[in-house]
């Protein structure tokens, strides 16, 4: 559909649809295509939920957007009292939506209920690698490790959002994913499970941290699941704010003469992993998985879908986060060479299998394209993300496509330590690849740490057992009355945009 019958299409819709006036009613109107069926942000991954925690909570500390530095939030100053001991000095004075008071013990409350297995955050990754928490005084906490980890503030900085240990063992997530309180530059006023929530500003945000006080007074976020509507309703001005947008989608809204499109680069990676666990699958067989990686089109992936200045992946993790590995293991296209791998490994023929996808549909389209040309017939099973990640973590299928902006977190550790090292979503579960992985994560030096990941990568690339496909461009389309600066990690930082 063209951006002309869209804005036709929308301008029906516009007069039976009260409007929320953008600028001249200080309110920003977000459409996206997430559904928030909870505001527990413990219990949701994707991107959508990292702007929502980062707007209306707040952190230990924070990682400056402009400098990469680690700031004071939550807690004014920290030092290391060992490798394996932080001990964190908090702010004072800071008061929570409904009026709690923060302290240490919401610090030991949320850090001891979200690494406690029973309690099933979906991110453990970000605290699984501290061991006790406890409180020395009102103002100041101990945070005990595991084992070294040179990455524990960046993990700190976006993962672990702090909540007020009386309200969240009152109502627990049930009422917190309806009902959340933070101490953040917004708060939830209102949530329509599956359909938009409203925050308002905090005007007693407290001064001194990292994020500025909000200029814009109201956010609206809402869920369109229809992408040509979603562009309509931006086109006239039923919404403010688009991201992640396919790249027609952004050339088309770029000559509206009130739009601005920025294409962003970020931490965001496409990928194919392979579940290597199952015997019955010709997928087990490396020189199989070999096979499919000298199918992949890669570089016209890159070229031809992404645009905006996307690369071809050629390692784990992002090649901008901290102690990321050169690339080594490479396959090129080359679909005669996978043909004969396929017949030396007894399917001449091809095979028929599945690949789960959740996202950029167009990408797993391409990918289920060139697998045809060479005998693969790959069936498309395209789930909502927590579907589909119930289907990875329970290897029920065996191929999936997806994309990961690694939660925001500019270091290699979340990549390795995520997909792989025994993780739920490791399909390998290679003992090599999960020893190079924990060396490297209880080495402070990033150049032995690089060598640690290069040595998993390595052997990660050469049995296949990941993908690399594309580094990713992020599409934003908002008017241009908006002051806003995308960044890399994705999170949108709400409380830093103004109306110009």
């Amino acid at each position: 559909m063209t951006a002309s019958r869209v804005a036709a299409l929308l301008l029906g819709l516009a007069a039976a649809t009260p409007a929320f006036a953008g600028k001249a009613n200080d309110t920003l109107t977000v459409s996206w295509d997430r559904e928030q069926t909870t505001l527990d942000v413990y219990y949701f991954t994707d991107h959508s939920g990292l702007t929502l925690m980062n707007n209306v909570w707040d952190g230990l500390v924070d990682r400056d957007p402009k400098t990469g530095e680690y700031v004071g939030n939550l807690a004014t100053s920290w030092k290391w009292e060992s490798p394996t001991s932080l001990i964190f000095e908090l702010r004072k004075g800071v008061k929570f939506h409904n009026g709690e008071d923060f302290d240490a013990d919401d610090v030991v409350y949320t850090i001891d209920y979200v690494k406690d297995p029973k309690n099933k955050i979906l991110l453990v990754q970000m605290v699984s690698w501290i061991d006790s928490v406890e409180k020395v005084d009102q103002y100041t906490v101990r945070i005990k490790l595991k084992r070294p980890f040179p990455a524990a503030l960046e993990y700190l900085s976006l993962g672990v959002p702090i909540y007020p240990d009386q309200y969240y063992k009152k109502v627990g997530t049930a009422g917190m994913g309806k009902n959340p309180v933070g101490t953040g530059p917004y708060k939830i006023t209102s949530f329509s499970p599956g359909r938009e929530y409203v925050m308002e500003r905090n005007d007693a945000y407290f001064s001194g941290g990292t994020k500025p006080k909000a200029s814009i007074k109201r956010v609206v976020v809402r869920t369109q699941k229809d992408l040509n509507l979603m562009m309509g309703e931006l086109m006239t001005k039923r919404a403010e704010f688009l991201w992640r947008l396919t790249p027609d989608q952004a050339d088309q809204l770029e000559s509206i003469p009130t739009i601005r499109v920025e294409r962003s680069p970020t931490l965001r990676v496409a990928f194919l992993t392979f579940n290597a666990l199952d015997p019955q699958s010709p997928l087990a067989r490396p020189e199989v998985r070999r096979a499919l990686a000298h199918a992949v089109n890669r570089d016209a992936i890159a070229k031809n879908l992404i645009r905006g200045g996307a690369a071809t992946l050629k390692t784990v993790c992002a090649t901008n986060q901290l102690a990321c590995p050169a690339p080594g293991v490479d396959y090129a296209y080359d679909p005669a060479k996978a043909k004969e791998l396929l017949a030396k490994a007894g399917v001449p023929d091809g095979f028929e299998t599945s690949i789960g996808s959740t996202s950029d549909r167009f990408i797993t389209e391409a990918v289920i394209g060139d697998l045809q040309r060479v005998g693969i017939r790959a069936n498309m099973n395209f789930n909502v993300w927590a579907a589909f990640r119930d289907k990875w973590v329970k290897r029920e299928m065996p191929l999936f496509h997806a994309s990961t902006g690694f939660w925001g977190i500019s270091d290699a550790s979340i990549a390795f330590g995520t997909y792989f090292a025994e993780a739920p979503q490791d399909l390998s579960r290679d003992p090599i690849v999960t020893e190079a992985i924990r060396k490297a994560d209880g080495t402070q030096s990033v150049e032995e740490r690089t060598k640690f990941y290069k040595e998993a990568q390595d052997r990660i690339l050469d049995r296949v057992y990941w993908l690399p496909l594309v580094e990713i461009t992020n599409n934003y389309a908002f008017s241009k009355e908006l002051d806003f600066t995308p960044s890399p990690d994705e999170i949108n930082r709400f409380y830093r945009a103004t109306w110009k």
